[in-house]
């Protein structure tokens, strides 16, 4: 399977993330081609807390910004820009280490310029287990930011807005990162949907990176979103066949053996919708119908 590219401590690394054997769709994964395979349906655009149109990433490695400590929110701490993939970020929290990466999206509300938290009356914090003492925070902060590079305030984003509620429905297809992986987005699945929460599971793994998440997670995109970031979308993976997400009907009321008619799909491939033309064929075929 393809891996990613990161930078970390400066340097080049390429992930993989573990498979039993080359997946069929390594190299030449297309959404569109695969949608027809499994007869699903994708997710429309107005189902996720994402920009209709992403976000530019004009990030660099090494600015700093303050960002919310992922494992203890109710601080504010300095991030560095480690890794940069498609519109998302990977910051370390200065004073902590690689172990504790986290990716954010450049639109992401958890994110902001040097100076918001004290325009704000707030005050930067050290990140939970600074590796300094504590009383050693002020002196580490100032030498820290002495001659940073601060990220500017005009390539910050605001964050888009929450959908009205879960639209969501089982079946449907989209792009989710793997959170045992986060430097990976792969094609994933609506399990279950309950309440505001959604089961995603990731196609060819079997549960095995299966996760609950709510309806308006910035960790989940619409089919084709790393199409348009750039970003690098995993293939399905090899452990199971695709989960088809539709119902596959023997035939359409009013057309006779041997006859033909055509069905006009609307795919939300990303946010740009096209028409396909499906000619269905009733002699010894089926015509996939979506199940919603």
């Amino acid at each position: 399977m393809p891996g990613s590219i990161d930078w970390k401590d400066g340097k080049k690394h390429k992930y993989s993330r573990p498979s039993e054997s080359p997946s069929q769709y390594q190299g030449h994964f297309t959404w569109e081609k695969y949608l027809k395979e499994t007869c699903a349906i994708p997710a429309p655009a107005h189902c996720f807390k994402q920009s209709y149109t992403p976000p530019a990433n004009e990030f660099k490695i090494s600015m700093k910004l303050e960002a919310q400590d992922p494992r203890n929110t109710t601080s504010t701490c300095i991030a560095t820009v480690v890794g940069l993939t498609g519109a998302r970020l990977r910051l370390r929290l200065d004073g902590s280490d690689n172990k504790n990466d986290f990716w954010r999206l450049v639109d992401s509300a958890e994110i902001q310029p040097i100076g918001n938290c004290e325009k704000n009356g707030g005050m930067l914090q050290p990140p939970l287990g600074f590796r300094l003492n504590a009383s050693s925070w002020p002196m580490f902060l100032l030498k820290t930011l002495n001659g940073a590079e601060m990220a500017p305030v005009r390539i910050f984003h605001k964050e888009p807005p929450s959908p009205s509620q879960n639209f969501f429905k089982t079946g449907m297809k989209l792009e989710a990162v793997d959170r045992k992986n986060p430097h990976f987005i792969c094609p994933a699945t609506i399990g279950e949907v309950r309440g505001s929460e959604v089961l995603i599971t990731f196609d060819g793994w079997r549960g095995a990176f299966d996760y609950w998440c709510r309806y308006d997670s910035r960790d989940i995109f619409p089919v084709g979103w790393c199409s348009l970031t750039g970003d690098n979308l995993q293939p399905p993976g090899t452990k199971g066949p695709p989960t088809p997400s539709s119902v596959c009907l023997a035939g359409v009321a009013g057309q006779g053996a041997g006859g033909a008619a055509s069905h006009s799909m609307e795919l939300s491939l990303g946010h740009v919708c096209v028409k396909k033309e499906r000619k269905v064929r009733q002699q010894g075929g089926a015509a996939c119908m979506p199940a919603w």
